[in-house]
């Protein structure tokens, strides 16, 4: 029997909808960490100022000219604050992605076998499987990233040929080169299952970001967990979706 979209979703969806309050939980709780990891690495006030004042210097100016600026006139200072606030940014990114993804992934399989646990019991379980998932989410981040600088094409394949390798370093206890180089054939074998819940949860994460101004009025501390929690939702819908498809073709 072939696998359709529709039935994945419907799947998914009705998952989600029984175990709502876990995976709210989980969503809510990798928001936390994300803010707070966040709070804790990013540059002092001082720092911060000097980066928007490096940035309010480049307005207006070509990627050349901003090439060329940034490496006659930024100041040890600016330096030390830009490196700072994106390793800041990319660790507490990191460790809210792999709470949510263990936590999530473990949450499905457990519920698979038949067992009630708490969020507490279900981030036990994802232990073993935590470091595995640092390695493959940062080498999928950075990746996604470069891919980002040079078009939005490259970043496209390369979520797309990737986006079963958590589900597999999960599931098989796989390494995560292994992981991805499974996902890869698997997905591009099923282009038309992965790409399309890959391009709506990437729709989804920009339409989310347009409201980052409505909540700019709450604290902001609040507004980014708010924004964390409904973004991981949002995530961990499509990794429900993904796990659905590995088993379907596993089947």
């Amino acid at each position: 029997m072939s696998i359709t979209a529709s039935t994945l979703y419907r799947d998914s969806y009705n998952f989600m909808r029984n175990q709502m309050s876990s995976v709210l939980a989980l969503s809510v709780l990798a928001a936390l960490i994300t803010v707070i990891l966040s709070w804790v690495l990013s540059p002092s006030a001082e720092q911060i100022d000097a980066i928007g004042q490096l940035m309010s210097n480049m307005t207006g100016m070509s990627v050349g000219d901003m090439m060329g600026y940034i490496e006659q006139q930024i100041t040890p200072e600016q330096q030390s604050a830009i490196f700072r606030y994106s390793l800041a940014a990319l660790f507490s990114t990191l460790a809210g992605n792999v709470i949510l993804v263990g936590g999530v992934l473990t949450l499905i399989q457990l519920v698979s076998q038949g067992v009630r646990a708490s969020v507490v019991q279900v981030m036990t379980a994802s232990l073993p499987v935590l470091p595995r998932l640092a390695i493959l989410l940062f080498i999928y981040s950075v990746m996604f990233r470069i891919g980002l600088a040079l078009l939005f094409v490259p970043a496209f394949l390369i979520a797309i040929a990737w986006a079963l390798s958590p589900v597999i370093a999960c599931k098989e206890n796989t390494g995560a080169f292994k992981a991805m180089r499974l996902s890869t054939r698997l997905a591009f074998s099923n282009v038309r299952l992965v790409a399309p819940a890959v391009m709506l949860w990437i729709v989804a994460q920009v339409v989310l970001m347009l409201f980052v101004g409505v909540l700019s009025a709450l604290n902001p501390m609040i507004g980014a967990v708010i924004l964390g929690a409904v973004s991981n939702i949002i995530s961990a819908f499509m990794l429900i979706y993904l796990f659905r498809l590995y088993m379907k073709l596993h089947a």
